[in-house]
């Protein structure tokens, strides 16, 4: 074999690892912009506490784990390339290593894959979650007490909200819209509730009124049990940055996330004197700040 063979042979093999994972990346998001868009533009989110810090800390994770892989390459690298390079000109190569380098790229592809749609699926439901936070910002001036991500039992309340006219468990659903459903022709961002179902462009779901519908009971079977008064909480679906309207009458409330600080001040659950909304909030906060949520 040539030297500039074995040379360039060498170092396709030490940089093949890299480069699959590299590929399935760029493969997943040129399909993930072509096919599907967030709901909302998150420039356009009210900032909460800390973001400014936490883009930095994460910005900063990222630095200190490049600069460690950085710091493994530049030590390994040149002596990896050597001891396959001298293989290669020899013609001892262990080839049957190739079978355990096609498993192991053909399974860090996968893992990519896999880690990559989750992260879109998180980044999707954070996105959404802010929204609907930053909406609810509005209600706190009105006097309404507003928590986020509250500890169930084995899951959580994205929202909840209590006031003197009821208590409100919010759950945010982030749905990506996509860019078939409007070359279609179609209203990419238009959401209907009808006979019990989710009505979107081009899929139906049902889950989702099913998942508010038995978190809010778990707040209400909570809440009466420590408060030591019937709470009956209202289920709230929000689906940010969708036009949602309704061709049959809906159990509970689905909305944009646009309406929800004019619509929740106008509901009527239950009539709370300021004692007991006191009492409420009392128990969801030391809900929130126990690291027990049983």
């Amino acid at each position: 074999m040539s030297e500039l063979t074995a040379n360039l042979l060498s170092i396709v093999i030490l940089l093949s690892g890299m480069g699959v994972v590299l590929l399935v990346m760029f493969v997943m998001l040129k399909h993930r912009d072509k096919t599907v868009r967030l709901p909302i533009d998150r420039e356009q989110l009210t900032r909460i506490p800390a973001l400014g810090l936490q883009n930095k800390i994460q910005d900063l994770q990222f630095d200190v784990v490049s600069a460690l892989l950085m710091a493994v390459i530049v030590v390994c690298f040149p002596f990896a390339y050597l001891g396959v390079k001298a293989h290669l000109t020899t013609g001892t190569f262990p080839w049957l290593f190739s079978l355990f380098i096609v498993i192991g790229l053909t399974y860090s592809g996968y893992r990519t894959w896999k880690g990559f749609s989750q992260l879109f699926k998180f980044r999707l439901g954070h996105t959404a979650e802010l929204a609907t936070a930053s909406e609810l910002i509005g209600l706190q001036a009105l006097g309404y007490q507003v928590f986020h991500d509250v500890q169930a039992d084995g899951f959580n309340i994205d929202h909840l909200v209590v006031g003197q006219n009821g208590v409100f468990a919010i759950e945010t659903k982030g749905r990506h819209k996509r860019t078939q459903d409007k070359k279609n022709g179609g209203k990419d961002y238009q959401l209907f509730f009808k006979d019990n179902r989710l009505v979107f462009p081009s899929w139906i779901e049902i889950k989702p009124l099913e998942q508010a519908k038995r978190q809010a009971k778990w707040v209400g079977e909570w809440l009466t049990k420590s408060v030591g008064q019937p709470i009956t909480p209202l289920p709230v679906l929000v689906f940010p940055g969708w036009y949602v309207t309704s061709q049959s009458n809906p159990p509970f409330p689905i909305m944009s996330h646009k309406q929800l600080a004019k619509t929740i001040p106008n509901l009527r659950t239950q009539i709370f004197t300021q004692d007991q909304v006191n009492a409420i909030v009392y128990q969801v906060a030391q809900r929130c700040l126990s690291s027990d949520t049983k």
